[in-house]
């Protein structure tokens, strides 16, 4: 795992705390050149002062809000100015929530974060990681995907019904399913994309609810929970492990290729929803 990452550049989603903060400071001790968004500067300040500490090296920081397709598309406008190679771009960021909120979209918050965020963010990068020689692209999904039977295509935005563990699976079956496609897509370039489930890891993702189920969620799963830095290992090992720097289009538990559910298989799913986050981002990957 020590791969040496020196004059490699490494943007990260959802930096500031759990995983992401796990895997910005151990890629950055690996000699990576880290640039992250953020949507609170206050973190973000506090991450960039650790970093800086840790190697002696500054880290970028971007400001957006994940939930606003605008700044998605900002962000990596504000990365594209930057003229730097992009060698590793791991989609980190994450929500999930009590009941449905809407964006400033108008869409369903979870589908919105942990889905369409990751799919504008990458297509916009796509020229600059066709560009970089063996640039990666990693995607946090989850073991959640199993939660959800198929994409509920007939409510997608959870209009209907909104049961909080079903959206969140949901959205973490679409990350594996925009994993597979966007590997096929890109199957050409000197690019891989991968998926992980970082095992169940205590960290701040629901503590945007702060009511008594979620508390008590959190007390059932605590005795089964990793440390962050456990959670953040399969992360690190994809974004620079010699080990998989051909394989692409996996999905991987504990650094090992793991076996998924039949909808995250399923290619006619997967190009469905590559149509519809097209539709809703107004972009393509040609």
């Amino acid at each position: 795992m020590n791969e040496k990452l020196e004059n490699k550049v490494c943007l990260i989603t959802g930096a500031t705390n759990g995983i992401g903060e796990e895997a910005a400071k151990e890629l950055n001790k690996m000699g990576a050149e880290i640039v992250f968004v953020a949507r609170n500067q206050e973190k973000g300040n506090k991450l960039k002062e650790e970093l800086l500490k840790d190697t002696g090296r500054e880290a970028t920081m971007i400001i957006a809000n994940l939930s606003s397709q605008d700044e998605v598309k900002k962000a990596a406008e504000e990365f594209l100015a930057l003229g730097k190679p992009l060698d590793i771009l791991l989609n980190n960021a994450g929500i999930m929530n009590r009941e449905r909120n809407e964006t400033i979209d108008g869409l369903e918050e979870v589908f919105s974060v942990n889905h369409l965020a990751y799919y504008t963010f990458t297509l916009m990068l796509a020229e600059k990681l066709k560009q970089t020689a063996g640039a990666r692209v990693v995607n946090v999904a989850s073991g959640a995907h199993q939660f959800v039977k198929d994409m509920n295509f007939d409510d997608l935005q959870s209009e209907q019904t909104y049961k909080p563990m079903q959206v969140y699976g949901q959205s973490k079956l679409a990350n594996i399913l925009f994993t597979k496609t966007l590997a096929k897509k890109l199957s050409n370039f000197d690019v891989t994309v991968n998926c992980l489930h970082p095992g169940f890891v205590s960290t701040g993702i629901g503590s945007n609810n702060n009511k008594t189920l979620w508390t008590f969620l959190m007390f059932l799963a605590k005795p089964f929970a990793r440390n962050t830095d456990k959670g953040a290992e399969t992360s690190i090992y994809l974004c620079c492990s010699p080990e998989v720097k051909d394989v692409s289009g996996e999905y991987f538990v504990d650094c090992k290729v793991e076996k998924i559910s039949e909808a995250a298989k399923s290619s006619e799913q997967a190009e469905k929803l590559w149509k519809i986050s097209s539709e809703l981002t107004g972009l393509e990957l040609y």
